[in-house]
Formats: structure tokens, sequence, C-alpha cells
């Protein structure tokens, strides 16, 4: 019988997990996502597996160990940590290169900001309460569902410009040293709006707030203690299960990363970097 090594990053609304065979490259993994208060989802997972290894990270971590009790160990790992761990396995299962230190954005439920230095060091820097909770919560208060693909469905039909109020609706051509198709404040014309737009400027709330505090505290950091532009443009790297077959904010947060001096890159299965990295740890028995 194989043995399997299993990590699971139990979030406030999704449940994500990694498989990989025992003795295996950690980049060999089956995933797997449910909803987080679904356990019976997660335990149907876990027992299609012969466990060696059961890591767990999240704010669900140490419920899981005790649901599961003394006759299955678990391995709690620090949340930041396993970010800090999983991002250098699925950046180059990814090919990506970025410099060091860069950062690192979890856009999950809510969003944290990490700093990752040179020989894996790892720090959060900063965070916002917008991230995938706010979009589910408002769409549920404003257009009646909660449904993560509904929600981006609806988004791809609709134009944030009709309820965000842009500069261009305050200033005349050159009345300011701002681009005109700039918000100016989000559903700041927001009168009868079509639920598309709605969903659209959602978005657009979500993303230019999370790509404005993540693009200048990248400049910020990569900025001489002397003073002067920094000497590249510095690398922001998003992940989070928010980005889930989510075009629409995947342009938002790289277009605004931009505007703000910064580089955007994106992280190919990157709603399971906590799960992998807990159990990177968990392999190396710390």
């Amino acid at each position: 019988m194989s043995l399997w090594d299993v990590g699971v990053d139990l979030g406030a609304t999704l449940a994500k997990a990694v498989a990989v065979p025992s003795g295996r490259p950690l980049e060999a993994f089956e995933s797997f996502v449910a909803p987080a208060g679904d356990e019976r989802l997660l335990d149907a997972f876990l027992l299609r597996h012969s466990l060696r290894h059961l890591a767990a990270t999240g704010g669900g971590a140490t419920a899981l160990a005790d649901r599961l009790g003394e006759g299955r160990p678990v391995t709690i790992v620090d949340e930041f940590a396993a970010w800090g761990a999983g991002e250098p396995l699925l950046t180059r299962r990814a090919g990506l290169e970025l410099h060091s230190p860069h950062l690192l954005v979890s856009l999950g439920t809510g969003t944290s900001i990490l700093r990752m230095g040179a020989r894996g060091s790892v720090a959060r820097v900063g965070g916002t309460a917008l991230g995938g909770g706010t979009l589910r919560g408002l769409g549920r208060l404003l257009l009646g569902t909660d449904d993560h693909e509904r929600l981006v469905a609806l988004a791809a039909a609709g134009d944030r410009r009709r309820v965000d109020l842009l500069v261009g609706d305050l200033y005349r051509p050159g009345g300011i040293a701002l681009m005109p198709d700039l918000t100016a404040a989000n559903f700041g014309k927001a009168h009868e709006p079509r639920a598309v737009d709605v969903a659209h400027a959602l978005l657009g709330l979500v993303g230019e707030n999370v790509a404005l505090l993540a693009g200048q505290i990248a400049v910020a950091l990569a900025t001489p203690s002397g003073g002067g532009p920094p000497r590249r443009r510095p690398d922001v790297l998003y992940a989070g299960s928010t980005l889930r077959n989510n075009p629409l904010l995947v342009e938002i947060l790289g277009n605004v990363t931009a505007l703000v001096g910064a580089r955007a890159s994106f992280l190919p299965f990157g709603e399971f970097t906590g799960a992998l990295g807990a159990l990177a740890r968990a392999r190396a028995g710390t």
C-alpha cells in the first residue's frame, strides 16, 4: 500500500489540500478544494489516502487536529511560514523568475502581504480586510448571490465605469495631473445600476485597493535609504483562491500594480501555496 503526504490550508471560505506520494517531489501534487464548512468532503479526501504525514495551516488547522484526535496526528504550521515555504516550490514549478526581495500577496478571504527575502525569509509587511470575503459579502447584499463563479460571470458582462466615479467625470482634460479613467470614488455614481456593472465594480473595489497597497509597499521597500527611485521595478506576486478563474480581477491587479511602479506576476495554482508549504515544513520536520 502506497503512503501519501497531505497538506491542508483551512481558510475562512475554502479548504485547500494537496496530496503527494511519499518520497515524490512536492511539485508532483494532486489538489483538492471544498467549502471550509463541509467537513465530510475533506474527510473523504483524507480517507482516500493512506497517510504518512498530515500537515495543516490556516485558521481551521487546530480544529482539524482536535477533530481527528490522537489517532491521526497533525503537524500544525504557522500560516505565514507555510506560505513562505510553498511559494518557491510553485514559482519554480511555473518557471517564474522573481527578484529578491519581492512581495507575495495572499488574496483569500482577506489579504496579507508578505515580504519574501533571500534564503527563504518571510515577513508580513501589510494587509487589508478587502478580499474574496468582501466580494462574496457585498455580492450577497447587492446582487443576491455570493457564488464566486456567478459573480465573475456577471462582471464579465458589465462595465464598472457606469458605477464608479472617474477622474474624468470631475475634471476636464488637462484639469488635473491624473489620467481621466482612474477611479475617483468606488460606486460614486451608482444610480440604479445594472447588476452586471455592480459585479464589475465589486472586482474594481477589491482589485484596485489591494494593488495600490501592495504596489506602494513594494516601491517603498525597494527605494534606496538615501532617496531616489528604486533601481528596478519591484516584483509583486499575486496568489490565492480569489484569483481562481477570475481574469478580470487579474487584469485590474496587473494594471494598477504597473501604474504605481511595480511589476505584477500571478502564481499558477497559487491557492495551494499554504497547503503545499505546510507539507514542506512537515516533511522537513519543522
